[in-house]
């Protein structure tokens, strides 16, 4: 139960406090750029996560929750990248790549992305929904709805795709740019459209 003053499941001023102080530390480093900058990330931030491997961090990101995270060996997370994982999981296997500017959105629920797995700028990829069921009440005051998405092994996801909770993208498939997963996708097919359905198979 909530206290008088906080409303139940509102965060406390120490995980307030905990949550300004990793965006500061983070900042500091997210604009160095050259080489430099790109190892100084990885030592300055490592242990802000559950579990970080040999990571490369591009300039300009945003993360939250890193404690939420575990990040393998190899992985590669590009250039203004929005990542994170409030109240959820987010787990990178080894050399995913995460092109520019995509967002991953574990936040209340959990995104596990296999190892070499692509994904392309822009992409969206969100663990959780709105809930939308009441009309007496604003959606943004509704709160959320919990899900998963499970992306496996070798899977390359194009530029500006979204992937919605719960769907599985079975190993080695394709999804074309512009996408938008609403359901499972079966391993080795190719999909695309919105909503996406199989086009062609990898032969």
């Amino acid at each position: 139960m909530g206290s008088p003053l906080r409303p139940a499941g509102a965060p406390s001023a120490c995980s307030r406090l905990g949550a300004a102080l990793e965006e500061l530390w983070i900042s500091l480093f997210a604009w160095l750029p050259t080489p430099l900058g790109v190892a100084l990330r990885l030592l300055a931030w490592r242990w802000l996560f559950a579990a970080c491997g040999s990571v490369r961090f591009g300039t300009g990101l945003t993360l939250s929750a890193c404690r939420n995270m575990r990040l393998g060996n190899g992985v590669r997370l590009g250039r203004g990248c929005f990542v994170t994982a409030g109240g959820g999981s987010l787990i990178l296997g080894d050399n995913v790549a995460v092109s520019p500017c995509a967002h991953l959105g574990a936040d209340g629920g959990r995104i596990e992305i296999g190892a070499h797995a692509a994904i392309g700028p822009g992409t969206v990829i969100r663990a959780a929904n709105h809930r939308f069921e009441r009309q007496d009440l604003p959606i943004m005051r509704q709160g959320h709805q919990p899900g998963e998405v499970l992306i496996e092994d070798d899977v390359w996801i194009g530029a500006n795709c979204v992937i919605t909770p719960n769907v599985r993208i079975g190993r080695g498939a394709v999804v074309g740019a512009g996408a938008v997963v609403t359901r499972n996708v079966a391993p080795f097919s190719i999909v695309g459209g919105v909503p996406a359905r199989e086009i062609g198979r990898r032969a």
